[in-house]
């Protein structure tokens, strides 16, 4: 990076890092999130500003999810555009929204079993020795890991699923072959610490959070057809939804209440 005549103004009152944060931050807007960026060094010589100014302003990007360091001693990276997730979407929880985010969506299934899970079945309203699949699957977009999200279906509602599609979405493929119609869906968001397995999988640094959403989803009877718990990369989703009052206006809801939450 070439030395020239200086990119700041000394003699403004807004602080010098704070203007390298701004002159970087638009300089670095449309690159590629493969991009590497300049080292410290090179901001120094071409901004011709100390390393203490350098790092506050790297500081606050990388505070503000602007760029990212993947690696301890690895060069800066742009972070990618979040996917904005709408939390009241009940089919296509994933795909239809990083579509119209203008990414390339794509689902890699992982593993797809048959098994017994105690925990699961009372999210499901099955006895307890009740056969579920359990379908692991990786969501990316633009080549990038974004969520893991784990499915479990009843086998009693869908006796030969493993011969179906299983990369789009669950609940659509289960309304076309089975004629089992997503009518209704109680969900919880929190954030909590990664595990291994999903640091390996989303490509976290070590120690990085995820945004976790469980969902049971239920048919037009209300009887539970699919139960997930899905783990996201904190730094890529933001999430919307909306809302509106009951029909009645007294504020309740004529669902079945909130699993996660207590009984009254």
């Amino acid at each position: 990076m070439p030395r020239q005549r200086p990119l700041l103004d000394p003699a403004s009152p807004v602080p010098l890092y704070h203007q390298l944060r701004s002159n970087l931050e638009a300089s670095w807007r449309g690159l590629g999130p493969d991009a590497e960026l300049p080292t410290e060094r090179e901001i120094m010589d071409r901004y011709q500003v100390s390393r203490i100014t350098v790092r506050r302003a790297l500081d606050e990007l990388m505070a503000d999810s602007i760029i990212r360091r993947p690696r301890p001693r690895g060069r800066l990276q742009v972070v990618p555009p979040k996917v904005p997730q709408q939390l009241n979407r009940l089919r296509g929880f994933f795909w239809h929204d990083a579509l119209a985010a203008g990414h390339r969506p794509n689902v890699r299934v992982l593993e797809v079993s048959q098994g017994v899970w105690p925990d699961v079945n009372g999210h499901l309203a099955l006895p307890a020795d009740a056969q579920c699949y359990r379908i692991a699957r990786l969501h990316a977009t633009d080549g990038r890991p974004l969520s893991h999200q784990v499915s479990y279906i009843p086998c009693r509602d869908c006796p030969d699923l493993m011969l179906s599609d299983l990369s789009g979405s669950l609940l659509q493929m289960m309304e076309q072959r089975y004629g089992r119609r997503a009518q209704h869906a109680e969900q919880r968001l929190l954030v909590r610490e990664a595990s291994a397995r999903e640091i390996a999988l989303l490509q976290l640094a070590p120690r990085s959070f995820v945004f976790e959403v469980d969902r049971i989803s239920c048919d037009t009877e209300g009887k539970p057809i699919e139960y997930f718990v899905s783990a996201l990369d904190v730094g890529r989703f933001e999430f919307h939804t909306s809302m509106e009052a009951s029909p009645s206006g007294n504020g309740e809801a004529a669902h079945p209440a909130s699993p996660w939450l207590p009984r009254r």
